[in-house]
């Protein structure tokens, strides 16, 4: 999984400023989850990650908090693809070709705990995008997508899911996923993303009630210590998605 993006060291061992401040926004996310009240076909423990535009950190930041939330303990946790392009997490994981998430949004028969892949992490599996079935669209509309992740929800009621999502202005799916979410971390390039670029990107997934944002690759000073938050000074040797 490290050549996917994986900073998040396995319990017990050495851990780095990277992963400290992954740290800090799993606390956030899970205090978002315990004070979320289920409703109107909302879950607390759905959190949907995406970004404005693509090659912002939205893939990196996913497989990262999932990792971080699976050893934390607290509940079991799915990464979930549904943005399915090229170097998308299944790609990176190597399973662009197992059965996932269109298979679930094209199949309401499919029992969601079979398709689920085991990690390498104890407590985190993958559900990847998967190829596509016979006789339905290759990318499936957000409302089947959507009604796909309640039953996901609803059969795994004991874990967190992790969603990574599409770029809110590359396409409508984002916006048709944030109903059904209990939170949304907008991942946001520092010194590239427009002011108004993000403020598009709120407005699409405003239908969620707590947006939170993650900055991503902010510059350090020689004076920054943990704590300052925000800056994955890292993250340029890794995957961006």
């Amino acid at each position: 999984m490290g050549k996917a993006g994986l900073v998040v060291a396995p319990l017990g061992t050495a851990r780095s400023r990277l992963s400290e401040e992954i740290a800090v926004v799993q606390h956030s996310v899970l205090r978002t989850v315990k004070a979320t009240r289920a409703a109107d076909g909302r879950s607390p423990r759905i959190i949907m990650v995406t970004s404005a535009r693509p090659g912002e950190g939205k893939t990196f930041m996913s497989l990262n908090l999932a990792a971080s939330l699976a050893n934390s303990g607290t509940r079991p946790v799915v990464l979930v693809d549904v943005d399915g392009k090229h170097m998308s997490i299944s790609h990176l994981l190597g399973h662009a070709d197992t059965p996932g998430v269109r298979v679930l949004a094209a199949d309401p028969t499919r029992l969601p705990s079979h398709l689920l892949i085991p990690t390498e992490i104890k407590r985190l599996s993958l559900l990847s995008f998967g190829p596509v079935p016979d006789h339905v669209p290759a990318i499936p509309p957000g409302q089947l997508v959507a009604s796909a992740l309640q039953r996901l929800a609803a059969a795994l009621p004991e874990h967190l899911i992790v969603l990574d999502t599409p770029p809110c202005l590359s396409t409508s799916d984002p916006g048709a996923l944030a109903p059904i979410a209990g939170q949304v971390l907008m991942v946001v390039e520092a010194e590239r993303t427009q002011r108004s670029e993000v403020e598009a990107a709120l407005d699409m997934v405003d239908s969620c009630p707590t947006l939170q944002l993650v900055l991503n690759r902010a510059v350090l000073t020689a004076n920054d210590t943990f704590g300052a938050y925000g800056g994955y000074s890292a993250y340029s040797t890794y995957p961006a998605g």
